[in-house]
């Protein structure tokens, strides 16, 4: 009794249709912030219902019409709370965002919020955020704010057109959307619904600016450029000046002009766009991008800037995630790699790393631009001051140096104490069990299949397995520095094979020498590498490393020596489980 007295009061309304799935989480992710629950449900045929009523909801039963808005507001009849949230069931709220929602909540000067949008590339949180969009989902309860419109439903217009003083804000409450990991199937479905129900809309009312917007939005999706400028276009010819999606429709046609193969155009669009929204960080972005590709440097590293110097977009944009920060950092360590300015593209890169929430490309990007400048012996150390969370597990440096190549550095990363290399001994013994299951055919596993796979990478015989796997209690001792404490061979025979590797000039190692590190079980836990890949894609990593060997090994005093350095750098990177 007492929750229901506390005031303001926040009813959530949502409407859903078999969304089992989906609909715990979202409910979950409101507890302690809405007091109320109620679920428009238009025709579920799984367990939707069963759930909401789990978690105390109201239900309200109301048959598909085709019309989004009549659905909401069939919702709104029955909330009984002073504000209105709005969520989707394949959405949830930031649990760090409760405090503030409750906060701006307790702001009866204000008749709504916008909160932002992060949109996953997949269906959990950790999942990379693709964009950030604001968009208003919390108001006051009053009998003339209802939505309209069939689909793409809004309730600002009918906020401002009752109280046309209304103060809105602009908060940095996060809710989370993974709507956009749905398959490719079940969204070309959604995109034909969506165009039908538009082109509806346009009939009634073609100089509708949003709905020309949404159109554009819908064809986009599909591939159709032409055909989303041309809706664009009449978007921007309608649209008030301060709409507030405006500065999307820019984007937007910056987007369809680059797809549709007019450069200048899309320059152009870019150059008005910057004009109009001056604080927007993607536009400046988009602008060094355009330049860069443009061969134009110096205009291409004035936009990168000014990006950066805005950082973060505002909370009134719809942005892209790493615009503004590490995807701008990045494509400027790309500027100063075409300028022949090394070092600060190695600090891009460094920095790009560090914000990027997934670094893995920008980790061997960094990896590749500080071997061809030939600061390898510095890699493992540059990487533990300058990324010491992603560089803890030595482990883990190891694979990503030793995916591009860097055996000394890799070496240096193993061998950095007794503790780290019994660490890697035991996942190493790990590895090799569940994958041989044999036992005695360690050996094998490791170095490939049978006697005619070790000979021919190796040499033949007994004699050469021992020296690449380490034998007795004197080599592993050496590989441990403990006195002669054993950690286990696999382990022991990945230092060893390091070792080996960078004590031979890289124009001597051969292509199956490579392949026998790559394949190392030891290092079948590595997220950079290639260990766990299949063969084939392993043999093509090796050759690409053979081609790296034999191109820093043309001098710059060669007559080819500068083209070669440029070519190293242009070889296919290490990827993210190859």
């Amino acid at each position: 009794m007492s929750k229901l007295q506390r005031k303001p009061l926040i009813s959530l309304c949502m409407i859903v249709k078999n969304e089992a799935g989906n609909l715990s989480r979202c409910l979950t992710s409101v507890r302690g912030v809405a007091d109320e629950l109620i679920i428009v449900d238009t025709g579920s045929t799984d367990d939707t219902v069963a759930v909401a009523r789990s978690f105390g909801a109201a239900i309200v039963s109301f048959p598909w019409t085709g019309d989004f808005a009549a659905a909401r507001n069939a919702g709104l009849e029955q909330a009984r709370g002073t504000w209105i949230l709005v969520l989707d069931a394949d959405e949830e709220l930031d649990a760090g965002s409760k405090g503030e929602l409750l906060l701006c909540a307790e702001h009866v000067e204000y008749e709504a919020f916008f909160v932002r949008i992060h949109n996953h590339k997949g269906t959990e949180r950790s999942s990379p955020v693709i964009t950030v969009n604001p968009i208003l989902r919390m108001f006051r309860n009053r009998p003339p704010y209802r939505f309209s419109g069939i689909i793409h439903e809004q309730v600002a217009a009918a906020i401002v057109e009752a109280t046309p003083a209304a103060a809105m804000h602009l908060s940095t409450v996060s809710v989370h959307h993974y709507g956009y990991a749905d398959g490719v199937v079940a969204k070309k479905d959604k995109i034909s619904r969506n165009l039908s129900l538009l082109k509806e809309q346009l009939k009634l009312n073609p100089r509708d600016a949003f709905h020309q917007f949404n159109t554009a939005v819908e064809y986009m999706r599909l591939g159709d450029y032409a055909r989303a400028l041309e809706h664009i276009k009449q978007s921007l010819a309608e649209a008030e000046p301060d709409t507030s999606y405006t500065h999307l429709l820019y984007k937007y046609e910056i987007r369809c002009r680059i797809m549709s193969g007019d450069p200048a155009g899309a320059m152009d669009a870019c150059i008005r766009g910057c004009a109009l929204f001056p604080d927007y960080p993607d536009l400046h972005h988009i602008r060094g991008v355009l330049l860069l590709q443009a061969g134009a440097f110096a205009g291409a590293r004035e936009a990168f800037r000014q990006a950066l110097l805005i950082g973060l977009s505002p909370p009134g944009y719809h942005t892209e995630s790493g615009m503004g920060t590490y995807l701008t950092y990045a494509a400027l360590g790309q500027l100063c790699q075409e300028t022949g300015e090394t070092e600060e593209a190695i600090v891009c890169y460094t920095r790009a790393a560090q914000l990027h929430p997934v670094p893995s490309s920008l980790l061997a990007r960094l990896v590749r631009t500080m071997k061809c400048a030939g600061r390898g012996p510095e890699l493992a150390g540059w990487l533990e001051d300058h990324l010491p969370q992603m560089t803890a597990d030595r482990l883990r440096l190891a694979g990503l140096l030793l995916a591009d190549g860097c055996f000394a550095a890799a070496t240096e990363a193993v061998a950095g104490g007794a503790e780290a290399v019994e660490s890697l001994a035991r996942g190493g013994m790990e590895a090799v069990s569940e994958r041989s299951g044999r036992g005695a055919g360690m050996a094998s596993e490791c170095l490939g299949s049978g006697e005619e796979i070790v000979s021919e990478c190796l040499g033949s015989g007994e004699e050469i397995v021992s020296e690449c796997l380490g034998s007795g209690e004197e080599i592993v001792s050496e590989c441990l520095g403990s006195g002669g404490e054993m950690a286990g061979a696999a382990g022991a025979s990945l230092l060893q094979l390091l070792l080996q590797a960078g004590d031979t000039p890289a124009e001597l190692l051969k292509h199956q020498d490579i392949m026998v590190l790559l394949g190392h079980p030891a290092a079948g836990a590595l997220d950079y590498g290639p260990p766990s890949a299949a063969p084939s894609v392993r043999s093509g990593h090796a050759w690409r490393l053979l081609a790296d060997g034999a191109l820093a090994s043309l001098t710059a005093a060669d007559d080819y020596g500068p083209a070669a350095a440029r070519a190293r750098l242009m070889l296919p990177l290490p990827r993210l489980g190859e």
